[in-house]
């Protein structure tokens, strides 16, 4: 089950992976999805204010991989033109997003909002905890930046899926960390040179990170710049959850 959930793991990063690799540079209607997240300043594109309500692993990463992630974000926008905007993620804001509950332009009435930890805490006690293999990053056509994840999920998702009917149609498929995003294109000399940089780290092993707990979370400005964990749930029987 493992193995096979790698092999799809790997099978829909290569996807995205493809997508990119077929471009001469990044299209500007492909960069339009994730200029349209952030608002202007001069300085440092500010992520946008949204109402989500998400299921996180993370948020921090341990800090060995926190260091790590950021450095490889660093060494990505060193290969672009210094003229060329992005958006760096904070680096105490890198997590894994398990389930969506919540997102624009969706509306969950308060009532299930409150009930969602409760049908959670039930699920999450049926699974042990799991752990994510880090290995090798890509760049999706939109300039999204991203740390590629392993790990056996599926069936928690599907779980949580059946029990929460209120939940996010848009559900992720990967298990990736967020790092940042590219937001004009950068050229091909450039291009290219990204897209070498993502091939020689396809074997990288940057680390592991066991997810004992999931948070709940309500995120009030894109990229968790404004957020409150409501409650955190433990993986496995016999705990008990936190506000």
């Amino acid at each position: 089950m493992l193995c096979s959930n790698f092999s799809n793991l790997n099978q829909r990063y290569q996807a995205i992976q493809n997508q990119t690799e077929a471009f001469p540079d990044f299209s500007p209607d492909f960069l339009a999805l994730s200029r349209q997240l952030f608002e202007g300043h001069r300085d440092r594109p500010i992520p946008k204010q949204f109402e989500v309500w998400t299921l996180l692993g993370g948020l921090p990463l341990p800090n060995v991989l926190t260091q790590r992630f950021s450095e490889l974000f660093d060494e990505v926008v060193a290969t672009i033109p210094k003229t060329c905007q992005f958006y760096k993620v904070w680096p105490q804001n890198y997590h894994w997003e398990v389930f969506i509950i919540q997102r624009p332009p969706e509306k969950v009435s308060q009532f299930d909002l409150q009930q969602t930890p409760h049908r959670v805490k039930s699920i999450l006690a049926e699974f042990a905890p799991l752990t994510i293999q880090y290995r090798g990053f890509l760049i999706a056509p939109d300039g999204t930046v991203m740390v590629k994840g392993y790990t056996e999920c599926d069936e928690i998702r599907d779980r949580l899926s059946q029990e929460i009917p209120w939940a996010s149609v848009q559900q992720s498929q990967l298990v990736h960390i967020s790092l940042g995003r590219i937001l004009d294109p950068v050229g091909a000399e450039a291009f290219s040179h990204l897209k070498t940089l993502v091939q020689k780290a396809e074997k990288d092993e940057y680390g592991q990170f066991t997810v004992h707990e999931v948070k709940y979370v309500h995120e009030s400005r894109w990229y968790m710049e404004e957020q409150e964990i409501i409650v955190t749930l433990p993986l496995g029987r016999d705990r008990e959850f936190s506000p």
